[in-house]
């Protein structure tokens, strides 16, 4: 009998070492699988993106060279938003107004898919004296781009904000962020340019200083971050094509993990894909880029409608008229959750 009970302990013992043995082997780690191609994904996103912040993110999808995932680099808004609006591109980067205008003048055949750039706007100065207000470039003229664009629109909010009339300060508009930069460093001055272009200035003569964060006095002036980048999709492939938007969006959030885990990986990818002219400008302009993806429907409303509301009230045509509905958003419909901000 205690040979018996001897033999049933053992097995006893032995079936819980196994299992034991299991459920450790349940508890390891998994890699994370690759995402799958959906069915659906029979042809290919043509997907257009922007040199600059707004760009930067989906270089790493560039450098993957995913074959269902065809991305173009423009150097112009514009040339987004005409490839959205002629069925050239399926998904683009642009400005957030822009975003806006587009629902707008398209009556709703413009979604919102993310947020992926927040505030890159800063004042410098060249041999001039450095400012640490609004009110001291009273009667000063400062040197900008993107007229009709956030930069225009968040500066004279500000302004406004401050107790400035628009006269107060003469902005004078050139065709690109690049042409600001050599005219700040030709002519001296001041003027208002967003990264990278900060880091290409500052390179180019060390009289050049930052004197004023636009986003910083941003969110002291209105409460919240200012968004300047997102990401926009036709309306007809969110109705079709879901599930593809929805691969994209995964093969976006991956790019981003992968170049917050390496930076300098990133900068030499940004510079590779043709978004930043260089690895070294691409490192050294990255911290103040504000690089981000956010795709909740709840996350990005309560993001960009603070924006929205802030721009119609100065001028309503700044988001083309009226402010987006709910049915601007891809999440609202079809939630995602894919939220990332790069810290360097």
């Amino acid at each position: 009998m205690k040979n018996v009970k001897t033999k049933k302990l053992t097995v006893l013992l032995l079936s819980v070492v196994l299992v034991l043995a299991a459920l450790a082997g349940c508890t390891k780690e998994a890699a994370p699988a690759e995402p799958s191609v959906p069915e659906s994904l029979s042809a290919p996103l043509n997907i257009g993106t922007l040199m600059g912040p707004t760009g930067m993110g989906m270089a790493g999808m560039i450098s993957d060279d995913i074959s269902f995932l065809n991305v173009t680099v423009y150097d112009s808004p514009d040339q987004c938003m005409a490839g959205l609006l002629n069925g050239e591109l399926d998904i683009a980067a642009i400005p957030s107004n822009v975003a806006a205008v587009l629902y707008n003048k398209t009556e709703g055949g413009v979604k919102l898919l993310g947020v992926n750039t927040g505030g890159v706007l800063y004042l410098l100065s060249n041999g001039a004296d450095p400012v640490s207000s609004l009110e001291d470039l009273k009667g000063k003229t400062v040197y900008a781009s993107g007229m009709g664009g956030v930069p225009e629109y968040a500066f004279k909010a500000l302004m406004a904000q401050a107790g400035l009339a628009e006269d107060d300060i003469e902005l004078v508009w050139l065709n690109s962020h690049a042409d600001v930069v050599s005219t700040l460093i030709s002519q001296s001055g001041y003027a208002l340019v967003p990264e990278p272009q900060v880091t290409v200035a500052c390179g180019k003569a060390d009289t050049v200083k930052v004197d004023l964060d636009l986003n910083a006095m941003w969110k002291d002036a209105f409460g919240y971050d200012l968004p300047m980048g997102v990401i926009a999709c036709r309306a007809g492939l969110a109705d079709g094509r879901a599930d593809d938007i929805v691969y994209f969006l995964n093969r976006y959030y991956e790019a981003l993990e992968r170049f917050q885990a390496d930076k300098d990986a990133a900068a030499e990818t940004i510079a590779n894909a043709g978004i930043l002219p260089a690895a070294g400008v691409a490192k050294a302009a990255m911290p103040r880029c504000n690089i981000m993806l956010e795709t909740g429907f709840e996350a990005c409303k309560s993001i960009l409608t603070p924006l929205y509301e802030t721009l119609s009230s100065y001028n309503p045509q700044a988001v083309g008229g009226s402010i987006p509905g709910d049915d601007f958003y891809f999440g609202k419909d079809h939630p995602t959750a894919y939220s990332i901000k790069l810290e360097f």
